[in-house]
């Protein structure tokens, strides 16, 4: 018996793809069922795009440097200390101070503390003069906030705000007295340290 070639279908499958190849006689026809059916599917399973806030780090150490200590700067050069009124018997001077403030931060002027045993005048003796210090009694400060012996404390006629690097005049009165009693019209002088307080 003859077999014609024409006559002839076989039929494969593969499980990879889903292909079928048939084959009729010498035309092969190929159909990729698959293709079709991932597409459909992967139009179907693709996700929204939604995205959240991702955290991303950076890390460091701060190293804490040795501190300054802080000052206040008297510009007694460009700005001259001035006593006022002038001293005369029986009457009280004040002084007005060019401070400034050297610091990155504000700093509130307050009071002068004049350094016992460092008054001096001129114009006469210290028995013509007959001047002495007024305020109330304080430490006298050093640079560091340590002392350095006795003084009188004065405080500023209105608290005086300085900005950094700012220099403005403040006003003590009545810092020095001159008794009745004196023979001479004479000007003061003294060591002094201003006092002022951080931050605003």
């Amino acid at each position: 018996m003859s077999v014609d070639a024409d006559d002839i279908e076989i039929r494969a499958m593969t499980k990879k793809d889903h292909t079928i190849m048939a084959v009729h006689g010498k035309k092969r026809f190929w159909t990729k069922k698959k293709a079709v059916a991932g597409g459909i599917a992967a139009a179907v399973l693709l996700p929204a795009a939604a995205w959240a806030a991702v955290s991303i780090f950076g890390f460091g150490t701060i190293q804490a440097a040795a501190a300054t200590t802080p000052t206040l700067t008297i510009d007694d050069t460009t700005y001259p200390t001035v006593i006022e009124p002038q001293l005369a018997p029986g009457q009280d001077a004040g002084v007005k101070i060019a401070v400034k403030n050297p610091n990155g931060y504000k700093v509130t002027v307050n009071s002068v503390i004049i350094k016992n045993g460092s008054l001096s005048t001129t114009g006469g003796t210290a028995g013509q003069c007959q001047v002495t210090v007024n305020g109330t009694s304080a430490a006298f400060p050093n640079a560091d906030g340590t002392t350095n012996g006795a003084g009188k404390k004065v405080d500023a006629s209105e608290a005086v705000e300085l900005n950094p690097n700012e220099v403005k005049y403040v006003t003590f009165p009545a810092v020095f007295h001159q008794d009745a009693s004196a023979t001479k019209i004479c000007n003061p002088g003294a060591d002094f340290a201003v006092v002022g307080t951080a931050g605003s």
